[in-house]
């Protein structure tokens, strides 16, 4: 891969966005920007010489130069469309590299930089280092957050003195004006120039240009970050051309005449008698008839069912009725109790199961915070609401729950922050198809990138059934027999389905699932045409029928199941199959019947959910290309008898013909005559792509956002990898890495295949699951001296990691130059003769640690901080980019070559005793024995003669002191090294080391280096002195939660750094590879407890192929039962008094009282209300944050905003109380 791009474009990009750093800066200001833009749009950083990753190379201070490479190396990578961003020069050479290129960007995005041809510089390149940080610092009301951070600024000092040189030297040469639009963000950070307005713009483009304002005012304000990119997105999706009907964004409208086929690529349902799509596949092929009783705990519940007052006849004791519809995991979703037990169920399911369905499609919800998502739902009814309305239970809560359906659809939008639309829509029985015909023409239209399409349905209150008994249309027998002659109505069910949807040109670029593909939808009405507005009008469906067909392209004779609306009644099913019959009557293959059936026969009829449970049903059976039998079906209905009917319903299971591919239609009716036909074909067969260079062992990353479903997560992943092939055993891992949200609750485990991962699942169940912290940990990275090499290392990584291999290849070249031996012959050596040599065992494991890292980083690994062990500081630098590797192979060459001078010469003893304890232990022994390095607070390194040593051990070890030899025959950082201090530093005349781009952490001095100090004198001192590594450690410990992960072919400093976190909980130490084991594992499980720990790599580089199987775990929700409390009708006197200043006089007593005004406003008992944590963390939401503040303000007349409620913690509102009080000056305003 070229050194401008870190990787590889994605192929299954619909944008690519080439994004250019700011002045002397590097790809890390777009770190978190792959996570906050769509999936859709692949962020490619420009890396430029002279920074972070090419921190080893010399800036470039000529910018056509520059321009001419970088377009180059873009050129191979404009097959799809692409834009370019710059920020300050990045932004002028953006525009540079976007007249080179052949083809234009859709757009280019710039911040803070006037238009080129305005350009005015003075010249202040030729300024000293600390006038040209104050001349930047002056001419761009530089953000606090960064003036703060100088010494950073002076790190890149190199680099940027290069672009300033690049920008003071640019001469303006008139191009061809861009034919793409130009977006132009302004704020108060633009160092170089104020920003023109769009006519200056304009004499540069052909194409619109556009102002934006920076969110925040600065492109450095890091809590605007996603504010920024979602304007970005925005402005992407606005370029992008129509045309590209298999990667842009927005498919050609319907409207223009074509019809993109649509995936179903994820299923979430709960039915009676099956929760999740593979039970109600079973439920189908076994032919179970889920319709029941009603059950007890509904009979005997004091709002629902059973207990309000009677309605004639018995046809209330049967339905189809779903399990648990009290239970609702509202913690999950951040949903207060308060507010949780005022939703109605359809509201709680619906979350829960489009949740379940996402998962199912292999797509991490969380992945589509502001992506044009759409939700669609269908619905018909609220005996939520009626229920809290007939108990006087009304609120606002219970409004925004259930009184308004458009929240049914608003819920799964606002908790998973989806930006497309969302639409409640009520078309009675007919609503849940009528949901999946708008979710499809949402996508058609590219309204929707992604759409979910949902019915709801709950059976709470007995009226509808008593009307519908009134006009006959309750079967008294409870069952719904469509297509038999016997069949007298239908009997009420529950039910909740959610489908995933997405154009199938894009499915297949994602590598998604398809279950089936929409061909074609259409939806009519019956007019007038039935004669009464409940009734059915055959010639409306026999049009609709032709219709969907029609925008299908599908010839009737070629569909071989209808999924009919199918109720039972007999006018209905009467007129129903006559249409099927006008329609799907013409000449058939071999003259074979087109079947057809009804979900209803098993589940009953589910009303506002009926249309989805159909649409699910037939979906299933096209992708598992077996029609489910229609149960209960003893005589069949007439029409079905009548002669040359093509139409028959199946009693057993029946497979497609081998000879065709699947075709299938799915029909929904609505009382008030919206009629909706769907048309489903079979997905086609894509090959399946290998993972040439995935892992050989595998990772599976699990989490959950509660102890017990993570326990219970650890343990149905247990059970799916049980016996689980090796292809089905990785997917399953990349399902749970890529297709998963990842929370706080962590567990991980490595292994080969799925046996190993079941049992180390289980033995996990040992454990006690850890919560990360919330603000994430940093990741050190620690680099070991001697005692990690083995003969064999590296091996394996050579053969299955090209980042690993580059690296080793790279350190090869270098060394050659540097000393004149193969570093790759050594590594092949097989009897370690070579390895043995002092002069080749640092240089050795210095490469070792450089390719480790390089390997890491290409799994999205970084270090945050590096810390290096004696000569492991060489390997730490070049990580931390202060010297480049030729110098650094130099350094290092020499070192070994000089301490090779030395061999025989003493030699090292580690004893298990504090520093104070083994200097006294020493003293005897004057400077024959010296304390060579502190490795923690129970483990020194001692280095002295090799007779003392002997004696100083014999005397440890009658004491029952712990204590041994280090592998080295030499005295490091002791005396011994005197005489090779000038010559190292002879050696390395004119060495000169650069601003570090990762903070290095000397275990020379213990303290922070920022590069330039890290010269010859340094690496003296790293020769001779005391290693303080403890220190370093200790320092690093402090900063706050860190992950220490060793990078050396052999663990030998884990123990050491576990030892220095004894009595800390903020940290964690991960042991590099070891000794004559697999690399490839260990590197799997370095990846699997740095999950643990709360690190996230980058799964897609682990698992470039993401194949979803079946039967995957889906979250294990924690069910708490969520119903409202009847409450008594008499007024209720909402006044607060207010309190005396001298009533709440202490701190203590007005946390205890604020906590409990706050536990009745969320509906949360006050334990479990913390005192540090924003509210919004428990559940307060916006209505619960307006009743908060309304107390707050009459109990202490304290004024406080919405906003502010919600970001405030308990101690936050506390302090604004008590500064708000008469005595301390009057009333205060909080705003947020």
């Amino acid at each position: 891969m070229s050194a401008f791009l870190a990787r590889q474009p994605r192929r299954s990009a619909r944008v690519r966005l080439f994004c250019f750093p700011h002045s002397g800066g590097g790809a890390s200001v777009f770190r978190g920007w792959p996570q906050d833009l769509p999936g859709w749009v692949d962020v490619l950083p420009v890396l430029l010489p002279g920074r972070e990753e090419r921190a080893d190379e010399a800036p470039q201070a000529d910018l056509d130069e520059l321009a001419d490479a970088i377009a180059e190396t873009l050129r191979p990578h404009l097959d799809v469309p692409f834009a370019l961003f710059g920020h300050s020069l990045g932004g002028l050479l953006a525009y540079q590299v976007a007249v080179r290129l052949p083809r234009a960007p859709v757009a280019l995005l710039v911040a803070g930089l006037a238009a080129p041809h305005r350009l005015a510089p003075e010249p202040m390149h030729e300024l000293s280092d600390d006038d040209l940080l104050d001349r930047i610092f002056e001419l761009g009301g530089t953000p606090a957050e960064l003036r703060d951070e100088r010494d950073l600024l002076r790190s890149a000092l190199p680099a940027l003195r290069a672009d300033v040189t690049m920008f003071c030297t640019y001469r303006h040469r008139p191009a061809a004006p861009l034919a793409c639009p130009i977006v132009v963000f302004s704020g108060r950070d633009d160092a170089l120039a104020a920003p023109d307005d769009a006519a200056e713009w304009g004499a540069l483009t052909d194409g619109a240009v556009r102002t934006r304002e920076l969110p925040g005012g600065h492109f450095f304000v890091r809590t605007h970050r996603r504010e920024l990119t979602r304007m970005i997105a925005a402005e992407l999706r606005r370029c992008l051309p129509p045309s590209d009907e298999s990667r842009t964004p927005a498919p050609e409208p319907v409207l223009r005449g074509r019809i993109e086929p649509v995936a179903v690529i994820g299923i979430g349902c709960r039915l009676p008698g099956a929760d999740g799509p593979q039970a109600l596949w079973r439920l189908l092929i076994d032919g179970v008839d889920a319709v029941t009783e009603v059950p007890v705990e509904r009979a005997d519940h004091p709002t629902v069912l059973g207990r309000l007052p009677a309605v004639p006849s018995g046809f209330r004791r049967f339905g189809g009725f779903l399990e648990d519809v009290e239970g609702f995991d509202a913690a999950f979703f951040s949903i207060s109790p308060r507010e949780a037990d005022r939703m109605d169920p359809q509201q709680r399911l619906l979350l829960e199961v489009a949740w379940e369905a996402l998962e199912d499609a292999g797509i991490a919800p969380t992945a589509l915070a502001g992506t044009r998502t759409g939700v669609f739902v269908g619905q018909m009814g609220r005996d939520y609401w009626e229920l809290q309305a007939r108990q006087s239970s009304l609120d606002l809560h219970a409004l925004t729950g259930g009184g308004l359906s458009s929240f049914l659809s608003g819920r799964i939008s606002f908790a998973l922050d989806l930006r497309g639309p969302s639409v409640s829509v009520d078309t009675a029985c007919s609503s849940s198809l009528t949901a999946v015909h708008l979710a499809w023409q949402s996508l058609q239209l590219g309204d929707s990138d992604v759409a979910l399409a949902a019915g709801a349905n709950l059976v709470l209150l007995p009226e509808l059934a008593a009307i519908y008994e009134q006009v006959g249309l309750m079967s008294r027998r409870g069952r719904c027999r469509f297509g038999d002659a016997t069949g007298d109505g239908f009997v009420r069910s529950e039910g909740v389905g959610v489908v995933v949807l997405k154009p199938l040109a894009q499915a297949r670029a994602d590598g998604n699932r398809v279950y089936a593909v929409i061909a074609g939808s259409a939806s009519n009405n019956d007019g007038s045409g039935g004669g009464s507005l409940v009734a059915p009008a055959q010639d409306a469906q026999e049009r609709l029928l032709r219709d969907a067909l029609d925008r299908a392209g599908v010839d009737p004779a070629a569909v071989d199941y209808v999924e009919a609306h199918g109720t039972g009644t007999n006018t209905g099913d009467a007129i129903e199959l006559r249409a099927l019959s006008q329609v799907f009557g013409g000449t058939r293959p071999d003259g074979r019947p087109c079947l057809v059936g009804s979900v209803k026969t098993n589940i009953g009829h589910p009303e506002g959910a009926a249309g989805i449970s159909g649409f699910i049903k037939t979906v299933l059976s096209v992708h598992h290309r077996l029609i489910p039998g229609n149960p209960l079906l003893t005589e069949p209905h007439p029409v079905l008898l009548e002669p040359g009917t093509p139409l028959s319903v199946p009693t057993e299971p029946v497979a497609w013909p081998e000879d065709s591919s699947p075709v299938a239609g799915v029909t929904s009716f609505g009382l008030s005559g919206t009629n909706v036909h769907v048309v489903l074909t079979a997905s086609p067969v894509v090959a399946e792509t290998d993972d040439d260079d995935a892992p050989e062992s595998l990772v599976l990353p699990l989490s959950a956002r509660d102890p017990v479903a993570a326990r219970e997560l650890i343990a149905a992943y247990a059970d799916r990898l049980d016996g689980a092939d090796p292809v089905t055993a990785r997917q399953v891992c990349a399902v749970a890495a890529r297709g998963r949200a990842h929370h706080e609750w962590r567990s991980a485990v490595a292994a080969f295949d799925g046996d190993g991962l079941a049992a180390a699942l289980r033995d996990r169940l040992l454990d006690e699951v850890a919560q990360q912290p919330s603000g994430g940990r940093r990741v050190a990275f620690v680099f070991p001296g001697h005692g990690s090499q083995w003969v064999g290392m590296g091996r394996e990584l050579l053969n299955t990691s090209a980042a690993f291999r580059d690296a080793i290849e790279n350190c090869d070249a270098a060394i050659r130059s540097a000393a004149r031996w193969s570093l790759l012959k050594v590594l092949a050596d097989d009897d370690g003769t070579e390895l043995a040599k002092t002069a080749v065992i640092q240089p050795a494991v210095w490469a070792m640690q450089v390719a480790l890292t390089q390997h890491l980083r290409s799994w999205g690994i970084r270090p945050d901080i590096v810390i290096g062990h004696s000569f492991g500081e060489v390997a730490a630098a070049t990580v931390a980019g202060a010297i480049d590797l030729p110098t650094a192979a130099e350094l290092i060459c020499r070192r070994g070559e000089l301490t090779a001078q030395a061999d025989g010469l003493g030699g090292m003893v580690a004893v298990a005793m504090p520093v104070a304890e083994a200097e006294a232990a020493v003293a005897r022994y004057g400077d024959r024995i010296v304390v060579a390095a502190r490795n923690s607070p129970r483990l020194t390194v001692l280095s002295g003669e090799t007779d003392a040593l002997d004696a100083l051990l014999a005397e440890l070890r009658d004491s029952g002191a712990r204590a041994g030899r280090v592998r080295i025959n030499f005295a490091s950082h002791s005396r011994f090294m005197d005489p090779l201090q000038p010559q190292l530093i002879s050696a390395l005349t004119g060495m000169r080391a650069a601003q570090v781009a990762v903070p290095f952490r000397s275990t020379v001095t213990g303290e922070r280096m920022s590069g330039p100090d890290l010269d010859a004198r340094y690496w003296a001192g790293n020769l001779r002195s005391a290693v303080r590594f403890a220190d370093a450690i200790g320092a690093e410990i402090a900063e706050g939660p860190t992950v220490f992960l060793e990078i050396s072919p052999h663990s030998v400093l884990a123990q050491a750094i576990e030892q220095c976190l004894a009595d800390s909980d903020s940290g964690l130490a991960v042991a590099g590879l070891r000794r004559d084991e697999s690399e490839t594992t260990r590197l799997a499980e370095i990846v699997a407890g740095l999950y643990a720990a709360g690190v996230d790599p980058d799964w897609t580089a682990l698992y470039p192929t993401l194949t979803v199987p079946d039967e995957m775990p889906t979250y294990p929700w924690q069910r708490r039962r969520t119903w409202f409390t009847p409450v008594e009708s008499a007024p209720v006197d909402t006044q607060v008094p207010a309190a005396s200043p001298t009533v709440v006089s202490a701190t203590g007593g007005l946390l205890d009282t604020l906590t409990a005004e706050l536990g009745a406003a969320l509906g949360l008992p006050a334990q479990r209300i913390p005192r540090r944590r924003p509210l919004r963390d428990v559940g307060c939401d916006s209505l619960a944050a307006v009743e908060i503040r309304a107390r707050i303000e009459q109990r202490w007349g304290t004024q406080i905003s919405s906003s502010a409620v919600l970001a405030a913690s308990v101690e936050d509102l506390a302090e604004a109380i008590t500064t708000s009080r008469p005595d301390t000056g009057g009333r205060k305003e909080m705003e947020g």
